[in-house]
């Protein structure tokens, strides 16, 4: 059986320990990395006692052993010793991954898709509906027809047509839109001019506005 190097200075640090080894074996990092063929990158962290650069708890405890052969130590209690001086070597367990191979096929990671996908839809809607949503509202009033009339009967109807998705307001009431969009509504007048503000307005906030004058002038009555 081999023997290894005894370690009885348990008080001295692990990597004054491995240094001292290397000096007597007469290895430097180079010659160190062809003998036990450890990523010079975690040889460096071990001579150092950079315990928490060093891999997953299954790798660091290999690399331990491959380096105790090379030093003739035992790499069983170059590892229990590193584990002692650093918590933060992490335990074999379910957070420890082998390294990945980059020619597998990886999986995908789904947890972006239907957020992703919920946004698509909402911006192909809002494109698709763009002029519902944003557009200039259509407007028709079709009675009356001019701007100003006049008229001796007491009530007027206003009647016409827009988009149904469009709400009607005339003079700050909102007015019914049946499905095919008409609407028609019935005002009394007062004695004189009356103004009516008819306003179609979009879901966004679009607005188109037409304005109408009714001058009621009541018949006069007879015997007078």
């Amino acid at each position: 059986m081999r023997e290894f190097f005894p370690m009885e200075q348990e008080h001295k640090p692990l990597k004054d320990l491995i240094l001292e080894r290397l000096e007597v074996k007469n290895l430097n990092l180079e010659k160190t990395f062809q003998l036990t063929e450890i990523p010079k990158h975690y040889l460096e962290a071990i001579f150092k006692g950079d315990w928490e650069k060093l891999p997953a708890a299954p790798y660091a405890h290999g690399y331990f052993k491959k380096l105790g052969l090379a030093l003739e130590m035992d790499g069983n209690e170059l590892w229990n010793l590193c584990q002692n001086e650093a918590e933060v070597i992490r335990a074999s367990g379910s957070e420890d991954k082998l390294p990945e191979n980059r020619f597998a096929i990886k999986s995908k990671n789904h947890k972006w898709f239907w957020p992703a996908l919920t946004a698509l839809a909402v911006a192909v809607y809002v494109l698709l509906n763009a002029n519902s949503l944003i557009g200039q509202p259509k407007l028709t009033v079709e009675n009356p027809l001019s701007a100003t009339l006049v008229t001796s009967l007491p009530n007027y109807e206003f009647t016409g047509k827009m988009d149904a998705r469009d709400k009607l307001f005339i003079n700050n009431e909102e007015v019914y839109v049946d499905k095919n969009g008409q609407f028609q509504k019935d005002y009394g007048l007062q004695p004189g001019l009356n103004t009516f503000e008819i306003l179609a307005k979009r879901f966004l906030g679009q607005e188109t506005k037409v304005v109408k004058q009714i001058i009621y002038q009541p018949n006069e009555q007879k015997g007078k």
